[in-house]
């Protein structure tokens, strides 16, 4: 009997774990897979899903007002959002700052060309990381594929998020002339 016990206990502790592992993985976005569904809360107060932002290559980014490394990210992809405008790219950028205030005094010294969304309880963020680490940019093409991750923002890691949102955004070659 204690044997039969103690094989179930071992099949639930099991079966938990590999449940855990399972939501860790799917929390985790990829490059491959779909942007996970999400709602994000707009700083004028309205509502934007990922299912919304189909139909042009988007870039979100997660970030926080304490985090400098986050803030000079920021500043780049205001310039991103200039180079290649609007039509062509959207640019989400999704402030986890626990306190309104903070954010609504970072945004009173700076202004950004592109939506900005506060995520306090991190409900959008944790559909994307199953961790807290910031910055974390995700690009994705226009029909809601996860084409790059980025977990940190530097002069290494720059040149490959410009090479994922241009890979995106360039018109697509031209088909070779007939005679």
């Amino acid at each position: 009997m204690r044997r039969v016990r103690a094989s179930r206990a071992r099949a639930v502790v099991v079966g938990l774990i590999a449940a855990l592992v399972a939501w860790a993985a799917q929390a985790a976005v990829a490059p491959g897979a779909a942007l996970p569904a999400a709602a994000f809360r707009t700083v004028e107060g309205g509502t934007m899903t990922t299912a919304e932002l189909r139909g042009k290559p988007v870039v979100i980014a997660f970030w926080a007002t304490w985090c400098s490394t986050c803030k000079a990210e920021l500043e780049h992809l205001k310039q991103l959002q200039v180079r290649h405008g609007a039509d062509k790219l959207r640019v989400v950028a999704v402030s986890v700052d626990e306190e309104r205030e903070a954010l609504d005094a970072y945004l009173a010294d700076h202004s950004f060309p592109f939506t900005m969304c506060h995520d306090p309880e991190r409900a959008a963020a944790n559909r994307f990381a199953e961790d807290e680490d910031l910055p974390l940019t995700v690009v994705a093409d226009k029909d809601g594929v996860v084409r790059h991750v980025g977990r940190e923002f530097n002069d290494t890691t720059r040149p490959a998020l410009d090479a994922a949102v241009q890979a995106l955004v360039a018109p697509p070659p031209a088909p070779p002339a007939t005679p």
